[in-house]
């Protein structure tokens, strides 16, 4: 695993701002994502994002985005990866924001597979997890519960050898940030650049309770596909 993380570590010229100076602690793998993005009002977002971030926009057009995923090989710096504990699906919402010259995500709902490997998560993370039953399979991805209910059914085409601004707008973020007023710092990660793909969809069921009213979850204006990224990252503190 040592040359897997010199390897990302020495991939930097994508990066908008330099890695922290200081050890990551964090090691975890996204694996088979699914992009779907939406296009959002800026009023309507605003209320469901902490005042002391700023919304994130790309010719003022504000986002949101619907990310399915395998997450694997969770570990620290200095532990190893436990089967049960490591390795799980994970479907989330997520928004663009920014905090003075960093821009990154925020997470209106994560929704993770397995009931402790979310606790945890969500204890060590600060990130708003909570539990639901997904499965998953090679073209098909299904997420049922009490908040939102899922099902996509894809087909890979082509990789996406020329991505336009708003491809890399929309994936390449480098930080997250959390609804904790009292540490505004931003959580940081590090990974090389996504390898995108484009997708037909088959099948589309996407709902969320808190959001339905606002967004047409089953019109997508944007999709992705990537076979993933390895991920290293930093404490907050």
């Amino acid at each position: 695993m040592e040359k897997e993380f010199h390897d990302i570590l020495k991939s930097t010229d994508h990066r908008p701002w330099e890695m922290p100076n200081k050890k990551w602690f964090w090691y975890q793998e996204w694996n088979d994502v699914i992009f779907l993005h939406y296009q959002v009002k800026e009023e309507i977002l605003r209320n469901f994002v902490p005042d002391f971030l700023e919304l994130d926009s790309i010719d003022g057009s504000y986002w949101v985005s619907v990310v399915a995923f395998t997450m694997n090989q969770i570990q620290t710096r200095n532990s190893f990866p436990i089967q049960y504990f490591s390795n799980f699906h994970e479907v989330n919402l997520r928004t663009y924001v920014r905090k003075k010259d960093k821009p990154g995500v925020y997470f209106l709902s994560i929704e993770a597979e397995k009931w402790i490997p979310t606790v945890m998560a969500k204890l060590f993370s600060g990130l708003p997890y909570e539990h639901s039953n997904i499965k998953r399979y090679p073209h098909l991805y299904l997420l049922s519960g009490d908040r939102s209910k899922l099902e996509i059914d894809f087909q890979i085409t082509k990789k996406n050898e020329s991505p336009k601004n708003i491809d890399l707008w929309l994936t390449e973020r480098y930080c997250l940030y959390k609804d904790d007023p009292k540490n505004q710092r931003p959580l940081e990660i590090h990974h090389k650049p996504w390898e995108l793909f484009e997708i037909d969809l088959k099948k589309i069921e996407i709902s969320y309770n808190k959001f339905d009213q606002y967004i047409d979850f089953n019109q997508p204006t944007l999709l992705h596909y990537s076979p993933g990224v390895k991920v290293v990252a930093w404490n907050q503190n």
